[in-house]
Order: C-alpha cells, then sequence, then structure tokens
C-alpha cells in the first residue's frame, strides 16, 4: 500500500512529494521502489511484444517505407531477453545517476549521491508505469522529465529555468545526433530495397 501512495504523490503532487524528499536519508527506498516497478514494466513489455511485437514493427516499417524482414519472437529467447535488460537496468542506474551527480555538481547541486539517485528513480515513475504500452512511451518520457525538472527545482532550490536548461541544453544536443543518425538509417534501409535506385544498377557477372 505504501508503494501506491507513494506513485501518487508523484504522480499528482509532485512539489510536496520532492519537497519532502529530504526526510529520505538513503537511496534503499528509492532502489527498492526502482525494483519493484521495473519488474511491473519488464514484465508487461514482454507480454505486449510476445503478443503485439511483430504488428507494430510492420507498422513502423511501412510507415518509413523501410524494406527490412521482420524479426519474429521467440517466447523463450525474448524472456532471457527480458531478464537480462532487467539487471543491467538496474546496475545502469547507477551508472546514470553517477553522471546526473557529476552534472549537478557543475550547476552547484551538491546534495550527495543518494539524493541524486532519489530524484532521478522517482522522476521515472511514469516511463515504469505505462512506457510498455506502444505510442504512449513518449509521453511517460515527456512527464519523467517534467518531474524531473520538478524535483531538481524543490531538492536542489533552484530556479525554475535554471532547473529547465540543465536539461534542455543536453536533450537538444542529444537530440540532433539522433536525428542524424536516424536520417542515416532510413537512407541504409531505403537504398538496399528493391526501389531502391542502386538495385537498378547492373550486377556483374
Amino acid at each position: 500500500m505504501y508503494i501506491f501512495n507513494k506513485i501518487k504523490a508523484i504522480l499528482f503532487n509532485p512539489e510536496k512529494f520532492f519537497l519532502g524528499l529530504n526526510k529520505e536519508k538513503s537511496l534503499q527506498d528509492a532502489l527498492l521502489f526502482y525494483i519493484i516497478l521495473l519488474a511491473f514494466s519488464s514484465i508487461m513489455s514482454y507480454l505486449v511484444t510476445l503478443i503485439f511485437g511483430t504488428s507494430y514493427i510492420g507498422v513502423f516499417y511501412k510507415l518509413f517505407n523501410l524494406n527490412l524482414p521482420i524479426p519474429k519472437f521467440n517466447a523463450l529467447f525474448l524472456f532471457g531477453q527480458i531478464i537480462v535488460g532487467y539487471v543491467l537496468s538496474v546496475l545502469l542506474s547507477f551508472v546514470v545517476v553517477a553522471i546526473l551527480y557529476v552534472w549537478l555538481l557543475i550547476f552547484s547541486g551538491n546534495k550527495g549521491y543518494s539524493k541524486a539517485y532519489q530524484l532521478y528513480i522517482y522522476s521515472q515513475t511514469p516511463s515504469l508505469l505505462i512506457k510498455w504500452i506502444p505510442f504512449l512511451g513518449i509521453l511517460a518520457w515527456i512527464y519523467s522529465l517534467v518531474l524531473l525538472i520538478i524535483g531538481t527545482k524543490k531538492v536542489y532550490n533552484f530556479s525554475t529555468i535554471k532547473s529547465v536548461l540543465i536539461y534542455v541544453i543536453p536533450l537538444l544536443i542529444i537530440l540532433i545526433f539522433a536525428l542524424i543518425f536516424f536520417a542515416l538509417f532510413l537512407l541504409i534501409g531505403s537504398t538496399s530495397g528493391p526501389f531502391s535506385p542502386l538495385s537498378n544498377l547492373p550486377k556483374l557477372s
């Protein structure tokens, strides 16, 4: 019941929740919270991928006119991937928070690694709850970012503008590189299909 109350507070009253986060001294509660919600998210992702995976990939390929083979999902192999992904996600959370901690230090946000871990984990609540639902993941990610900004403002006593810029600047840089790689991916996918201009070139015998 405690975890549901915490989820409710994070989603619907984040300012009050993050303002009272100083009462939580260690990262153990946040880690347990993450382990539980990540398990839920992993299980739901496994079921959705197993049932609807090929359908959604097919829609994606058609949307971008990609002539690529649609992968088939083996239940046992997929389960193994989910387990490995789950363990790696828990371990990588410490690495991600270490980067966040150093980044916040640059902006004079020094309240310890544990506080940075709590901030990051609790802000990920929307993503952990609904990212497994196709096409809603982006909305969950946006709200998680909003929560991260609100949490940074309340925990570190930053201004709203500073809290926003701390995350918007690196995100813009990442977005630019992501768009470049995505454009290259589409270019490679379109040039490898039967309707590619390269397919009309004479083949050497």
